[in-house]
């Protein structure tokens, strides 16, 4: 394929760059050897290659940032170097597997988007309903059942292009069940081959000129704390931080240094932009990126309006370079990134792609010839997409190619063809929030931090100031280790904002890595790494369980006091803060006796002014089956689906709240049984708010144990 001219744009033309952020942390156990958690190799089934077979496919522009963790992961896998915990018992004889493996297999290979990759299999969905809720039990699998979850979990894996390229995936598509172990091994085959061919079709479509690699430190760390954990307090004053006065700007150089070396022992030598760990930036980091030669650096748009004397009131301001200390910098759109990466899911790819264009065009309006960037996670959105995001993302590059108002740039191409604005300030904060909550303040985060800060003052002494002092030479794996253990990935899963089944691993993950560094100086291993950071899974995060068994009045109005007084509570912003340009729930209250389960929401006018005339609200609940409860507030009328059918039942009433009701019978719930629950705005057919943005929440129905755990005389 003929390598393209750099596409440039006429002087009233919006620049559009579309920044693709891919990102997986090293999940190898390092004292071990075995790697824990498979999301590196999944992805790059369902996701790395297939995001740049469209892009080939349309011939679109587009900017691809890398995690080094994640080249070095695929590499690995593409080289047979990986010991996969996950595929080694996909692999493994479904008669042969132990009891125990068994059971991690039914509780584990679930692990997709129930909707999207679940339902509309009808063997997968019928093997997800003999597993039941959350405490599934394998005994009533079969070996025939185990080995059609396998096959169904590998071909849910599957991305849109390779259904199409491979005769024996979309057989198997099409056969639907009662699969054999030499098809299983010939679709692992085709995966693995999907794998080792990643790396390489990076490189091919770089030489096309059809992307622009970019890259991210080494490890994915949040540079601003490493270089001073205070500097959390500058957007979020007062914040509670731990006790250890971790300093280690050396840590960060280093950090933004093995970026860059890495992407150009993968992909040559060439000066190239850099999309800094979750958009964080301080004064501090952004010196260290442009004394390390990165071309370009990425954040938010909140940081931008932070940093401006009147902030972002003139939002035209948006939309051009800038450069900060000798480094150009450009700011993320945040509603349009967002939208991208958490509403259109549920949109038709023709409606979500007309949305994006007259947006686009307002701000063409807006900054005639300006530049727009558009950044988000690459891989984790798709799921949620019809045929992986295909439609969407064809239609939009089309979309974007045919309209003489824009032109497709990655951001090096539209920097050339940019004078940057002089920035005087550059406020320090991430994409989320525009602060650094999301990895401290919380005891669990601060602790983290605290064990990170002793490992480094026992271990380390010069050896990095050495590897900073011998650029020529390779890290040693004890300063590998001390990157990897100050990436960010680990702090995600502290505290309360997000919830994962493998939480328990990432804080394992995190500790393994710290106790490699004992191992690898020769020291004894301190007993505080033994114990684990997170508490075991609760059965609310974010929230309370209810004090004891209530009937409220469903009528929409507050009641007296005690109506609602021993309500449970689940906390929607919960992994909602990633959209936080939005408005969005707060809290939905809860309760139950022995026939019904109860719903309040005290933002009835904000439910109302988003669904419109024609929206409804939607209770998701995920036990024995997919339950919609939706209520319309136009007639105040709840109708209940259960798998899509609609079954008589349920209550509702808006006035000042929302209150629902919906009988235990009809959720086929018993006592002691836990379901998933999420909240959704439908309106003209397709989604326009879901809380919380990601997963599910989830609570647990006692009964009328909840009263006899709380009788007290």
């Amino acid at each position: 394929m003929a390598s393209p001219d750099v596409s440039t744009a006429s002087p009233a033309q919006l620049k559009v760059c579309i920044l693709w952020h891919m990102h997986q942390p090293d999940y190898r156990d390092p004292v071990g050897g075995q790697t824990l958690l498979p999301w590196t190799w999944l992805h790059g089934l369902k996701d790395y290659g297939e995001m740049l077979e469209t892009v080939a496919q349309t011939k679109a522009r587009v900017t691809v940032n890398l995690v080094p963790s994640l080249l070095e992961q695929l590499e690995r896998y593409a080289g047979g170097k990986d010991q996969d915990r996950w595929l080694e018992l996909i692999a493994r004889p479904a008669d042969k597997l132990s009891d125990a493996e068994r059971q991690f297999v039914v509780e584990q290979f679930f692990s997709v988007n129930i909707e999207t990759q679940i339902l509309p299999n009808r063997r997968y969905h019928q093997l997800y309903l003999q597993r039941g809720t959350l405490e599934p039990r394998a005994e009533s699998f079969s070996p025939q059942d185990i080995l059609d979850l396998q096959v169904c979990f590998l071909l849910a894996w599957t991305g849109y292009h390779l259904r199409q390229r491979s005769s024996l995936v979309s057989a198997l598509l099409e056969r639907g069940g009662l699969y054999h172990e030499e098809q299983k091994h010939q679709l692992l085959l085709v995966c693995h081959e999907e794998i080792a061919r990643i790396i390489d079709f990076h490189r091919e479509l770089e030489a096309d000129g059809l992307i622009e690699i970019t890259i991210t430190p080494y490890a994915h760390p949040i540079l601003p704390l490493l270089c001073n954990l205070q500097s959390a307090w500058e957007p979020s004053p007062g914040l509670p931080l731990p006790a250890a006065d971790f300093r280690y700007p050396e840590d960060a150089r280093l950090q933004v240094r093995e970026g860059l070396r890495t992407a150009e022992r993968f992909f040559g030598k060439r000066r190239r932009g850099m999309w800094p760990a979750e958009g964080g930036v301080s004064h501090e980091a952004a010196l260290l990126m442009q004394e390390e030669g990165a071309l370009w650096a990425a954040t938010d748009e909140d940081i931008l309006a932070r940093s401006l004397d009147g902030g972002l009131r003139d939002r035209g301001r948006l939309y051009r370079f800038y450069e900060y200390e000798g480094l150009p910098l450009i700011f993320r759109d945040r509603e349009l990134s967002d939208r991208v990466g958490f509403l259109y899911a549920t949109w038709k790819a023709s409606e979500a792609v007309a949305d994006i264009q007259q947006r686009l065009r307002q701000i063409a309006r807006m900054a005639p010839g300006g530049t727009v960037a558009i950044i988000l996670d690459g891989e984790n959105c798709w799921e949620r997409y019809a045929d992986n995001g295909y439609p969407f993302l064809r239609d939009l590059y089309q979309m974007l190619d045919q309209d003489d108002q824009f032109v497709m740039n990655t951001v090096g191409e539209a920097l050339e063809q940019s004078r940057p604005e002089p920035l005087t300030r550059l406020a320090a904060g991430s994409w989320i929030r525009s602060d650094f909550t999301t990895w401290i303040g919380h005891p669990e985060d601060n602790v983290a931090w605290q064990l990170l800060y002793q490992a480094r003052r026992d271990c380390i002494t010069t050896e990095v100031t050495d590897a900073l002092a011998n650029p020529q030479e390779p890290l040693s794996d004890l300063v590998q280790e001390l990157l990897r253990a100050e990436g960010s990935d680990w702090f995600w899963w502290f505290g309360d904002e997000h919830s994962s089944l493998q939480a328990d691993i990432f804080d394992r993950l995190f500790r393994l890595h710290l106790e490699g560094m004992y191992h690898l100086k020769g020291l004894p291993v301190p007993a505080s790494l033994q114990q684990r950071i997170k508490p075991g899974v609760r059965t609310v995060t974010g929230g309370y369980e209810p004090s004891a068994c209530f009937t409220p009045s469903i009528d929409g109005r507050i009641g007296d006091y005690f109506e609602w007084l021993a309500t449970g509570c689940i906390d929607l912003a919960v992994g909602g803060a990633m959209y936080s340009g939005r408005e969005g729930l707060d809290h939905l209250y809860y309760g139950y006796d022995n026939e019904h389960l109860y719903f309040r929401i005290d933002q009835s006018d904000l439910l109302r002014r988003l669904c419109g005339k024609d929206g409804y609200f939607e209770l998701r609940l995920n036990g024995s089956g997919i339950f919609h409860v939706c209520f319309s507030f136009t007639d105040n009328k709840v109708k209940v689906l259960i798998d899509g059918k609609q079954v008589p039942g349920g209550r509702g009433a808006s006035d000042k709240i929302l209150e629902l009701a919906v009988p235990i019978e009809l959720l086929q719930l018993e006592q002691g049984q836990s379901i998933r629950i999420s909240c959704h705005v439908v309106r003209q057919q397709r989604e326009n708010g879901r809380w919380p943005t990601e997963g599910d929440a989830v609570l647990c129905y006692r009964g009328s144990a909840l009263d006899e755990e709380n009788w007290s005389v």
